[in-house]
């Protein structure tokens, strides 16, 4: 039997049909771990600001709550004190409420800075929110019309 007559011999595509073989570089070895290295700060970063963003929004949201609780709670006739007490449960902590009452209006006006408690930065980002509203008082429930505006900051 002669060499060409094997069955191994006479199949010249083989290389054809395999994968070619994956090279190696030797500079690729721990690139992996850099990139990780580089990434994560940048995604605690991200993380960060997402959930500062979710508090100052809920804030907003509480602060636009209270303020709009506080004038329908004056415009109704209540007494301010009581109005107040309305406000600063829907507020955020340590908020500022304003009420002005001029001829059949009420005007509320709650700041607030929210404090979050992220570790590290937490101190460092606060963003002031702030909500209004203003509402035409019931009938009956008007100043007088000689009546100087009634001016109320409750909080902080």
């Amino acid at each position: 039997m002669h060499a060409a007559d094997h069955p191994t011999n006479s199949r010249t595509p083989d290389r054809a049909v395999r994968p070619p073989r994956v090279l190696r570089r030797r500079g690729d070895h721990g690139t992996v771990t850099a990139e990780v290295a580089i990434l994560l700060p940048v995604l605690v970063g991200v993380m960060i600001l997402g959930l500062t963003m979710v508090g100052v929004v809920t804030a907003n949201i509480r602060c636009i709550d209270a303020a709009r609780d506080t004038a329908r709670a004056t415009a109704r006739g209540e007494p301010l004190a009581s109005a107040e007490d309305l406000g600063q449960r829907a507020a955020p902590p340590d908020s500022t409420i304003t009420i002005t009452r001029q001829d059949a209006e009420v005007h509320v006006l709650v700041t607030s800075k929210p404090h979050l408690s992220l570790p590290v930065v937490g101190g460092l980002l606060e963003i002031p929110v702030r909500a209004e509203a203003t509402v035409q008082t019931e009938p009956g429930t008007q100043t007088e019309p000689d009546a100087q505006p009634e001016q109320m900051t409750v909080g902080q």
